[in-house]
């Protein structure tokens, strides 16, 4: 492990320099909430990237094809459009949105939009709740990471590494994290062709591994649907498609573009480098699985990640994979890589929380803070956030990493991709069926998950029968409700500026 501490440490230095030029940049509450508005192409690409996949595809992706197939690939299918998607339908308009109106946040967009102050809450609340679940999502992810390394236990791991994120995000808010993720998104993409190609190596192939686990595990195992069924990949793949519109971590991205006229370049950047990442995903649940079959890591069952492995928590394939089959500086970038990821992207949901809390619940509520008030009590609110994180963790974050995160995307997509991704380029939308959509949006799901995780009776007898991901279950009742109720209320006039973004 020392060649891999090594490099670990070495690529951190520089993600943490990256951190204090950061802290040396940020001087005011548009620079810690969008980065100054100044960004290139390439940096909010990249951002975007990282923002969706990080520690869900680089730890959840392979723990979760492990456990149940090729047919997890449907989560990582829609990269090839859904990017493509969100700058289409809000790349200029959110961007727009920043000059005529001053807008930081979704919730900001959606109070532009309706002028519903209503509306403009719970876009706020949806905001919060589905980003403490994706941050959560973020530390468990570095735990996983962290533990086999170092020999730390899960919740030590958790605690460690929501410290160094904390850290790290009060001091150089959202500038941080989307340089970091321009330095390790780039590694990240690239890398993980090597990955693939090393798995590809110890699994003699993708045949060979294909057939072996279709003999030893199930022929359904390497089928188009895994273990899970036609209908829930196929949910996932709606859902992450058209979810896309309603992710707060995606649509916060466009506010920071400095060049509109780049924006044509933005979607091709993001989904190549998330395919490339897709590769990761594919090869290591394959081939770690393969190697369980034939017994191949029965004689490394001494080794903690393996003990976990075989013990049934999935999301320690990668540590698996990286420690017994790559070279030790390739296993070390990757470490690194994704714990960088890790920190970038939990840094934009950190910040992103923080906004809800000092800018848009008291906006609601009348009250607006300076400047500068806002850059100290959202540093404040990143600490208390981050407690909520370290409990989410504790109690979710073995259940798996995918999951957790699919979660939070079901939830931010069944909340707001209606009232945002529909409203902003439909002037018959109303603010009645913006509260409307978020509300039964945000309520729906979280009920559907909670009965999921707690078995409750109503979920096992209605819901789990239909094979159907909570997420695309409750975004298309929330797109549905938006839509009747627009038709069934009055429309309200547009200003000017208002018209002048939805015509874009």
């Amino acid at each position: 492990m020392g060649v891999i501490i090594g490099v670990i440490i070495f690529y951190m230095c520089i993600v943490l320099g990256i951190g204090y030029w950061a802290m040396k940049k940020t001087k005011s509450s548009s620079d810690f909430f969008v980065a100054g508005k100044q960004l290139g192409i390439l940096a909010v690409a990249l951002a975007s990237f990282s923002a969706a996949i990080s520690g869900f595809v680089f730890v959840g992706g392979p723990g979760l094809e492990y456990k149940l197939g090729i047919g997890t690939l449907w989560l990582t299918f829609p990269t090839s459009i859904s990017f493509m998607m969100a700058w289409l339908i809000l790349g200029k308009k959110m961007r727009f949105l920043a000059e005529v109106r001053d807008c930081m946040t979704v919730s900001d967009a959606i109070y532009a939009r309706y002028e519903s102050k209503g509306a403009s809450f719970l876009a706020a609340i949806a905001s919060l709740v589905g980003l403490i679940l994706y941050l959560a999502t973020q530390i468990s992810a570095f735990a996983f990471i962290l533990s086999p390394i170092f020999g730390w236990s899960f919740k030590t791991a958790v605690l460690i590494g929501m410290g160094i994120v904390l850290a790290y995000s009060v001091a150089g808010g959202m500038l941080a994290g989307v340089y970091t993720d321009v330095f390790q998104g780039s590694i990240m993409a690239v890398a993980s062709i090597f990955v693939f190609a090393y798995t590809l190596l110890h699994g003699g192939g993708m045949s060979n591994m294909t057939s072996t686990l279709a003999q030893n595990v199930a022929p359904e195992f390497v089928g188009p649907f895994g273990l899970v069924g036609p209908g829930l990949a196929m949910g996932w793949f709606f859902c992450l498609s058209i979810g896309i519109v309603g992710q707060p971590h995606i649509a916060h991205k466009f506010y920071m573009i400095k060049d509109i006229k780049k924006l044509k370049w933005g979607p091709t950047i993001a989904a190549v480098a998330g395919m490339l990442g897709g590769l990761l995903w594919l090869g290591v649940g394959l081939v770690v699985r393969y190697k369980t079959s034939i017994g191949a890591l029965d004689a490394l069952s001494s080794q903690e990640a393996v003990k976990q492995l075989l013990a049934g928590n999935s999301d320690y394939a990668i540590a698996v994979f990286l420690n017994n089959y790559t070279p030790k500086i390739l296993a070390g970038i990757i470490y690194a890589g994704i714990a960088s990821a890790v920190m970038s992207t939990a840094d934009s949901f950190i910040n992103l929380a923080s906004a809800a809390i000092v800018r848009d619940i008291p906006k609601v509520f009348n009250k607006r803070l300076k400047a500068n008030q806002e850059l100290k009590y959202g540093r404040f609110a990143v600490v208390i956030l981050s407690v909520l994180t370290v409990v989410i963790s504790f109690v979710f974050g073995k259940s798996g990493v995918a999951i957790l995160g699919a979660f939070g995307w079901g939830t931010f997509a069944a909340a707001l991709a209606p009232a945002l991704g529909i409203g902003l380029n439909w002037k018959r939308a109303t603010k009645e069926a913006a509260f409307s959509s978020i509300l039964v949006g945000l309520s729906l799901n979280l009920i559907l998950e909670i009965g999921s995780k707690t078995g409750a009776a109503f979920y096992t007898k209605l819901f789990k029968p239909l094979g159907i991901y909570n997420g695309t279950f409750s975004l298309v009742i929330s797109i549905i409700i938006f839509i009747v109720v627009s038709y069934l209320t009055s429309q309200s006039k547009l200003k000017d500026d208002m018209l002048a973004v939805m015509d874009a």
